[in-house]
């Protein structure tokens, strides 16, 4: 009976032990690598703000408040900080002194519509309606959206979409796409090897380069604006209304010209390489110049 008994025991004590396997489940990973975060604290109407944020998603909005609202989540182990004062104030995640990656974290940060953003990523995508300011990131894509007083963008790897109303707009990147929509009025745009592609955007002073991405412009050239496109072995293709209005200015070293708007035919270069087209698309109310080094250059209308 007693040797039983023991049994008995053994048996029910390696039950409890399965059963107890079987039952725990693990919290969720990001349950346990994610800490909330809620900061907030008055900040000038007109105040600075400077962020560095390495990996993960941040967002900034502009309200119509005089204070700075902060709120997401942090990664386990990483510092975030709020340091400044009434007039200026630093926002971020604390990058590591050994050089080891920083987790990725997501916020939201709210700041007065009249401060300029200084806002510096590694990795973390950027997002950010009615900001103005400065965005970089090493790798990550930025997106703006909305209405700002000025705007300089870059993204070294990252693609970068632009629906802006601005003045004044200087957008940048290396390898990634750059899309560009909305009323930047005055444009400085340029990639190395990524495509740059204008929709419909209401610009009135434009310049638009790369080296070895496709530039393509599609939409209407508003009177008395000036385009100048550049690029080395990349494409250039302007896409116009029926009803453009525009003395344009075409080039090419080695490459070809594609005159698919008028009959006129583009006059050969030297050798007969590269060539030059000067046309005037009804009254000329716009200037348009193209330059490439042995990119195709393509005038073509838009469908209706």
């Amino acid at each position: 009976m007693r040797r039983n008994r023991i049994a008995a025991r053994r048996l029910a004590a390696c039950l409890t032990v399965a059963a107890a396997t079987v039952l725990w489940v693990a919290p969720p990973a990001c349950a346990q690598a994610r800490t909330p975060l809620l900061r907030a604290r008055h900040l000038a109407g007109d105040a600075p703000v400077k962020v560095f944020f390495p990996s993960g998603a941040i967002t900034i909005q502009a309200w119509d408040r005089d204070s700075i609202d902060v709120r997401g989540t942090i990664a386990r182990g990483e510092r975030f900080y709020l340091a400044g004062g009434d007039h200026g104030v630093k926002v971020g995640v604390m990058d590591h002194v050994d050089g080891t990656p920083v987790r990725p974290s997501t916020i939201v940060v709210r700041v007065p519509r009249r401060s300029e953003v200084s806002v510096k990523t590694v990795a973390a995508s950027i997002d950010a309606r009615d900001a103005s300011g400065w965005f970089y990131s090493v790798s990550g894509p930025i997106r703006l959206t909305g209405a700002a007083s000025s705007l300089e963008v870059e993204s070294m790897a990252g693609d970068v979409s632009l629906d802006v109303a601005a003045p004044w707009v200087r957008a940048r990147t290396g390898g990634g796409r750059l899309a560009i929509a909305g009323a930047p009025q005055d444009l400085d745009a340029a990639t190395v090897r990524g495509a740059l592609d204008v929709d419909h955007a209401a610009v009135v002073h434009g310049r638009f380069a790369s080296v070895e991405g496709d530039i393509r412009f599609a939409g209407a050239l508003p009177g008395g604006g000036l385009f100048e496109f550049s690029n080395h072995a990349g494409r250039v293709a302007l896409v116009l209304p029926n009803t453009a209005s525009a003395l344009v200015d075409l080039s090419t070293i080695t490459g070809v010209i594609d005159n698919a708007f008028t009959q006129i035919r583009p006059v050969a270069g030297q050798g007969g390489r590269g060539g030059t087209l000067h046309v005037q698309l009804g009254p000329g109310a716009a200037r348009v110049t193209v330059r490439t080094f042995k990119g195709t250059i393509t005038l073509a209308k838009e469908s209706p």
